[in-house]
């Protein structure tokens, strides 16, 4: 594997959210980026959204004389095969494991055989993503989170057949982007969703049963707990269907009925309403995006 220092190129797969979001941060950081999506709107409107963040935060911070080299660090990969000189490829794309697979077979045949290949999952079996890689030792988790600009820590999970130095390049390389490293085994939910999806998941069950109302439910836990958002607010921001899909797979794979979701999810995400992104879930948004600078 290569080391840190010879890291210049990140690929970034999926040009969402989070794939956006860790592409600002790798260009913030002094690496250049390829940003690739298959949806070619998509692609532009992500580009678009992340030259205007790194202009703020550029202009926040009295660096505008170093702006033209920070866009220039952007490069918008017209094919999957664009990205092939990167010595890190950033998976962000669906929550879905088959996709995932075949995306990372993809990737042994265009990358070099020494490139790392990370997924954002946030909540995948890292070993099973690399089911069907000849090289499953270059194969990592890299969950940031969202918005990945602003959140300083990122979890870092190593699979089965991880090999060390692919953990102690990657562990490198989150730190060069001025992120803490916290190590998870590969287990569903790994740390952080692991413990706070039981908890969005009763604050959902409590609203869907009328216990409280959606804002009583979070100003009590954001009052109580100090959290910046409450648990529903939280539900919004992360996605509906994303959670849907996490819970609905750790229930398959532990039995553990916090995991559960309830009808009232299952009816929001199947009507087309997920949370922040598509301007509706537990609350109505004007604008279906975060404003995020970092």
């Amino acid at each position: 594997m290569k080391k840190i220092k010879e890291i210049t190129q990140v690929a970034v797969v999926g040009a969402g959210a989070m794939g956006s979001g860790i592409a600002q941060v790798c260009i913030q950081s002094g690496y250049s980026v390829v940003l690739y999506d298959v949806n070619e709107s998509q692609l532009k409107l992500a580009a678009s959204n992340v030259l205007n963040r790194i202009k703020k935060w550029a202009e926040k911070r009295n660096r505008q004389e170093e702006l033209q080299l920070l866009e220039g660090r952007l490069i918008i990969g017209g094919r999957l095969e664009d990205i092939e000189s990167a010595e890190i490829v950033i998976e962000a794309i669906a929550e879905q494991l088959d996709v995932k697979q075949s995306l990372f077979n993809r990737l042994e045949d265009i990358v070099s055989s020494d490139t790392i290949l990370a997924s954002n999952t946030s909540g995948i079996s890292i070993t099973d993503i690399a089911l069907g890689c000849k090289n499953k030792e270059r194969v990592v988790g890299t969950h940031f989170f969202n918005p990945a600009p602003i959140m300083p820590v990122v979890e870092l999970i190593q699979g089965k057949h991880s090999s060390e130095e692919t953990i102690k390049t990657a562990t490198s390389f989150i730190e060069s982007l001025e992120k803490n490293v916290v190590l998870a085994k590969d287990v569903p939910g790994f740390i952080v969703n692991r413990i706070i999806t039981p908890m969005l998941n009763e604050a959902m069950l409590s609203y869907e049963q009328g216990i409280s109302t959606k804002e009583d439910i979070d100003t009590a836990l954001k009052k109580a707990m100090g959290h910046p958002m409450g648990p529903l607010e939280l539900s919004d921001y992360i996605g509906l269907d994303t959670l849907l899909y996490f819970m609905e797979h750790v229930y398959a794979e532990t039995g553990n009925e916090a995991y559960r979701p309830g009808e009232f999810l299952k009816e929001l995400v199947r009507k087309g309403h997920l949370g922040l992104k598509t301007g509706k879930g537990f609350y109505e948004y004007e604008e279906a995006s975060a404003k995020i600078t970092g």
